[in-house]
């Protein structure tokens, strides 16, 4: 099948659908985050708490697009008295709910430390926006329990996106 497009509709002969702008948008937007301001969707100790903030920023999965506009504070929880574990900060192209957000997955608790894996399906996609350490016991958070803030670092690649230096981090390979 040949597909082309967008033309103005005549009579209503031409209806495109979410779909059709987002698989345009992705031949040549790439999955990642928006590098300005340069703390976009990087993920923040906040103070003496279990708190994390999300800071203002844009991004991109799929041909789909996600706009913070605010810093955004999430709860992560308490850590457990006997066993560590890794929170994942995600941000998820949903197409079940028809919807992009920020999110936390919890880490499983465990001796030998893995993330939350990724869900990439036909029903969402996520990006790692961060990984958070929880050590036993911990009832607060520092800045050095938070690896690959804003998709850089951690399991994020840090490499360009749109062409070299077009101002785009990816999150992942």
């Amino acid at each position: 099948m040949m597909k082309f497009g967008m033309f103005n509709s005549v009579d209503g002969d031409r209806r495109y659908k979410a779909d059709d702008f987002a698989q345009y948008f992705s031949t040549f937007i790439g999955n990642g985050i928006f590098v300005r301001p340069s703390d976009g969707l990087q993920v923040m100790a906040a103070g003496n708490s279990m708190n994390v903030v999300i800071r203002p920023g844009k991004g991109w999965i799929n041909g789909y697009y996600l706009i913070n506009d605010e810093d955004y504070i999430y709860t992560i929880d308490k850590g457990d008295v006997a066993l560590n574990r890794i929170d994942r900060i995600v941000m998820r192209l949903d197409h079940i709910e028809r919807k992009m957000s920020v999110g936390i997955k919890k880490g499983a608790l465990s001796t030998s430390l893995v993330a939350p894996a990724l869900k990439r399906d036909a029903d969402a996609y996520e990006l790692d926006l961060a990984d958070i350490y929880v050590a036993k016991g911990a009832l607060t958070l520092s800045q050095a329990a938070i690896t690959g803030a804003g998709g850089v670092g951690g399991s994020g690649s840090g490499a360009g996106g749109v062409g070299a230096g077009g101002g785009w981090r990816w999150c992942c390979p």
